[in-house]
């Protein structure tokens, strides 16, 4: 009974807004902060007892930490008010780290060959990219649009034959078929709408937070 207040079409799309929006903000700082570091050779330090070689900036200091604990909040938020519906952020948090993560190890380590970047990288584009190829060869529909619509009415695409297994993806557990509907393409545009252009704000934030002035500035 507790959850049940937390179970109105408002609280679905509030949550999938917000959690989209804050693990997106929180990845950008992420990245932001790891390719800082690697500009710097891969490693600094800020505070403690000893002297530093490499002093971290004040805004990777900063930002590291808040990233990855406000990644997790983010997808929990997810799981908790969203429960199923658009994009399942759970399902998507780890292709997009792990990718993101490769591309910056990349970016840095092709143009010297720098192999303590580039090993990683590769590392990295792998737990991101398998996922990936998972979750979209496993159910496109579901990694698009959810497992319900925004009144928590199931999708008919996770029912049937070839009803998904092996990815948890909240909201299909208890699922009545019966009560299935199919989606349609309002459906589509809704569920990619509260998570593309939260994120999309959520990156514009950050970048403006980390950098101190806000993006395509003059």
């Amino acid at each position: 009974m507790a959850m049940s207040r937390f179970a109105a079409p408002g609280w679905r799309v509030a949550g999938a807004i917000v959690s989209w929006a804050a693990f997106a903000f929180c990845f950008a700082l992420l990245y932001q902060s790891a390719a800082v570091v690697m500009g710097l050779g891969g490693f600094c330090a800020s505070g403690g007892p000893y002297e530093i070689a490499v002093e971290c900036p004040d805004a990777v200091a900063a930002a590291a930490p808040l990233s990855i604990f406000g990644g997790f909040i983010a997808v929990g938020l997810s799981l908790l008010f969203a429960r199923g519906f658009g994009m399942p952020l759970v399902a998507w948090a780890w292709p997009i780290l792990f990718l993101g993560l490769g591309i910056a190890f990349l970016i840095a380590g092709v143009p010297v060959l720098a192999w303590g970047f580039l090993v990683p990288g590769v590392l990295f584009i792998a737990m991101g990219g398998v996922p990936l190829w998972i979750l979209l060869c496993w159910s496109p529909a579901v990694a698009f649009l959810g497992t319900i619509d925004a009144a928590g009415r199931p999708f008919a695409h996770q029912f049937g034959p070839n009803r998904p297994r092996g990815v948890a993806v909240s909201g299909m557990r208890g699922a009545d078929p019966e009560a299935a509907r199919e989606a349609t393409v309002a459906d589509g545009v809704l569920a990619l709408a509260v998570a593309v252009i939260p994120a999309a704000l959520g990156v514009y934030f950050a970048v403006w937070l980390f950098s101190g002035q806000p993006p395509f500035a003059a």
